[in-house]
């Protein structure tokens, strides 16, 4: 769980430290870009936070934990990916992190709901 959390963390703290160059009060793409992934993010975050809460209770079993961690694991390296990739592109997050988002919060969703 450690791990899985130290993970996250790293992936926030890429988003969080790209540096925002532009002035004033409008937005790039750029930083249009960072703010989907954001709020991709944070709500993947608030999942996790009530995952690790229903694991230490005992509400999750091994099976749920493992596709948890298999999908939490995928998630983070396309994010990961997909914050690296944002340092030199303009379009929004990519489908494929949310899909791996997505995914990952139905797993959890549905794990913190038993």
């Amino acid at each position: 769980m450690r791990r899985l959390l130290a993970s996250w963390m790293l992936a926030v703290a890429l988003l969080t430290a790209v540096p925002i160059t532009q002035s004033g009060c409008s937005t790039t793409a750029q930083q249009a870009e960072y703010r989907t992934l954001k709020a991709v993010a944070l709500t993947v975050d608030d999942a996790l936070k009530a995952y690790a809460d229903a694991v230490v209770a005992g509400k999750v079993d091994a099976a749920t934990q493992a596709k948890a961690t298999d999908a939490k694991a995928r998630y983070a390296d396309a994010f990961t990916a997909a914050v690296a990739a944002a340092k030199s592109s303009t379009s929004p997050a990519p489908a494929n992190v949310q899909q791996l988002a997505d995914s990952l919060v139905t797993i959890i969703n549905a794990a913190t709901r038993k």
